[in-house]
């Protein structure tokens, strides 16, 4: 697991890889576009997909945007991908502009917004929290979604045929993929 991904438009990437060395420097993983050279060679679903890979990966999304950003197509995405899959989202703005974004495009005031100047203490702590985790929030939520679905669904288990169907559906699926994971992992 990497710390941090830091999703950035590629009109910041001097800003970006500035943030990355500072964040690099207070002893965080970082995984940042611009150095993965395999993205290059991918089409669209391909770098999405490898995208949606990587924030896998990783313990917490850093949105670092500028006025500029607000013009980019892939941002957004990875920002409500990260939200869903990793669950922790903060938002780190390049100049005081960058604030009146925030206010023009209501959803990112769904997220934290770090104070560059004093954001290491703050980050140190997140990323320790996210490391001591051992499932992350999207996953907890998953399986309290299954739980509710479960417990609407209690009054038709008492048909057989109803209980195998949303087993398999549900829990068995979610358990498959899960110890597929785990294989793959042993497997490396």
């Amino acid at each position: 697991m990497l710390d941090l991904f830091v999703s950035h438009s590629h009109k910041d990437e001097v800003r970006s890889k500035a943030l990355v060395k500072k964040l690099q420097g207070w002893g965080m993983s970082v995984y940042v576009d611009f150095e993965d050279t395999s993205l290059g060679q991918l089409p669209d679903i391909g770098l999405a997909d490898r995208l949606m890979e990587k924030l896998r990966t990783c313990h917490l999304l850093v949105f670092a945007f500028s006025e500029e950003a607000a013009a980019s197509k892939w941002m957004p995405w990875e920002l409500g991908l990260a939200h869903g899959v990793i669950g922790r989202v903060v938002l780190w703005p390049f100049t005081k502009r960058a604030l009146h974004a925030r206010q023009t495009q209501e959803y990112l005031n769904l997220y934290e917004c770090l104070d560059p100047e004093t954001a290491q203490e703050r980050l140190l702590k997140l990323v320790a929290e996210a490391r001591a985790s051992s499932i992350r929030p999207a996953h907890v939520r998953a399986m309290q979604d299954l739980g509710v679905v479960s417990a609407a669904k209690l009054p038709e288990f008492n048909n057989p045929a109803v209980a195998a169907e949303f087993v398999t559906a549900g829990p068995l699926q979610l358990y498959s993929a899960w110890l597929e994971s785990i294989s793959k992992a042993w497997r490396k």
